[in-house]
């Protein structure tokens, strides 16, 4: 066992940060946190791993295995109906076992890349109906997390909830980020409308991301998000037992780190894939749940370099595979 996978075994952690892309637990909690409920929050603790089939790396021949690990919890320390405030914090480790190098540079592949993530959220509502927020954090993404100020990750983000009727509302919002997959470092404004007219329905849209979830008859529901530029889940969910649900997902997601060797600061060393992938869900009780799932991992690649624009630089092309996840989920 590495030293990442170790120290994910002895760390408590959650997945949360508004206006990035999300696990489908992570996302119900973004909601609700820019919903318009108040002091309703639970302690939560996700453990998440995903195993990828050993595949080839392209033009260098080298095999390339891949473990991630994530590992998410979310504790509410101030709870009532005009005010909440909860502490988080957000641990991803990717595990990579091969002898490829960044070709542009000669350098070895990291081992292992760290998204460490710790602060703390909080809301109000005010006499006139709104609700407003704001969410810290702080922390690394790094293949030696915390190695130097350069390596170091500020997250801000402040909402405010205006209602429109109903369940309905506009949404402001104020985001910085330093791993955003655009414009990373410079505050970022957006708007977006809350439209919810019924149980069946709820629809959040904005700039810049997208939600969408329907339930057409009880048993099925569908789910759609987005966040710009190129982050994106669609789920369908069948549900014939209220305590088992069986899905189908497909995702398109990216990761961004900052390699502590880089020989320009402003470079970071980003992930895309793309997944289908179908799972089963089993809730053993109101408090706990089992999420078992498998699929296929394709258009899989590293790059080093600001943005997108760069992605032929230093490219780290893995072969298409299969994969499988395991989730463990409780909530107290």
């Amino acid at each position: 066992m590495t030293g990442c996978a170790f120290l994910f075994l002895i760390v408590s952690s959650l997945a949360f940060s508004l206006l990035l892309p999300l696990s489908a637990s992570a996302q119900d909690d973004a909601l609700r946190w820019i919903g318009g409920e108040i002091g309703k929050a639970r302690p939560s603790l996700n453990y998440q791993f995903l195993g990828y089939s050993t595949e080839e790396v392209a033009s260098q021949g080298k095999d390339f295995k891949l473990n991630e690990h994530r590992l998410f919890t979310l504790v509410p320390f101030l709870q009532s109906s005009q005010r909440d405030a909860s502490a988080y914090l957000n641990l991803r480790a990717q595990d990579v076992g091969t002898a490829a190098i960044m070709p542009d540079t000669g350098e070895s592949f990291p081992d292992e890349l760290w998204n460490i993530r710790l602060g703390g959220q909080y809301r109000q509502r005010f006499e006139n109906g709104w609700i407003g927020g704001v969410a810290l954090g702080f922390g690394s993404a790094s293949d030696k997390p915390f190695a130097s100020w350069d390596e170091i990750l500020l997250d801000v983000n402040l909402f405010a909830r205006v209602p429109d009727g109903g369940r309905n509302a506009w949404l402001l919002f104020l985001n910085y980020s330093k791993t955003r997959e655009f414009l990373p470092n410079v505050p970022l404004p957006g708007v977006g409308y809350w439209y919810e007219p019924n149980d069946q329905a709820r629809l959040v849209v904005g700039i810049p991301f997208a939600f969408l979830n329907l339930r057409p008859v009880k048993e099925v529901s569908l789910s759609f998000s987005y966040f710009i530029v190129r982050s994106v889940r669609a789920r369908v969910t069948y549900s014939p037992l209220k305590s088992l649900n069986l899905y189908g997902n497909f995702e398109w997601r990216n990761e961004s780190y900052y390699r502590a060797e880089r020989q320009d600061d402003k470079d970071r060393l980003f992930y895309y894939e793309k997944q289908v992938s179908a799972g089963i869900q089993v809730s053993l009780n109101r408090q706990v749940s089992l999420d078992f799932s498998g699929g296929y991992a394709f258009d899989r690649f590293y790059f080093e370099g600001r943005d997108y624009e760069d992605r032929d630089q230093n490219r780290v092309s893995i072969g298409n595979g299969p994969f499988v996840a395991l989730r463990a989920g409780v909530r107290f």
